[in-house]
């Protein structure tokens, strides 16, 4: 694997590439979405986030959750792949529908609150940068 990527961004990297069928691995299995939560999670980014912001995305969604829909940070506060902070968000969360912050564990629903905040904010909401 290329040096410009950081050694603790080379497995979702990897994970990347493979599932976009660019890992150029000879033959290697595409990843489908039901695979692994880790899958689920990149899917779900792809989905939602616009293609010049996707690898900061992912990045983020690394840092945040380890790729891990189900991620619990900030004494449960915290919630999902980009770690969106219920309390803090709440007005923003209901006015995109979420009756119950259970529903962040979604991928797809996390991506999305996550690229709203971003599109409002940049990166400020998050503690990392891509």
């Amino acid at each position: 694997m290329a040096s410009f990527i950081p050694r603790r961004l080379r497995p979702v990297a990897i994970t990347l590439l493979a599932s976009l069928g660019l890992a150029g691995l000879g033959g290697a299995p595409r990843l489908q979405a039901s695979d692994t939560p880790q899958a689920d999670a990149l899917d779900a980014i792809r989905q939602v986030w616009p293609e010049e912001h996707l690898l900061s995305a992912i990045q983020v969604a690394y840092k945040e959750s380890g790729l891990t829909p189900t991620a619990r940070g900030c004494g449960g506060d915290c919630i999902g792949l980009f770690q969106i902070h219920v309390t803090a968000n709440r007005r923003l969360i209901a006015s995109m529908g979420i009756e119950n912050p259970d529903e962040l564990f979604d991928p797809v629903v996390n991506s999305t609150v996550a690229y709203r905040l971003f599109r409002e904010a940049g990166w400020k909401p998050w503690s990392v940068t891509p």
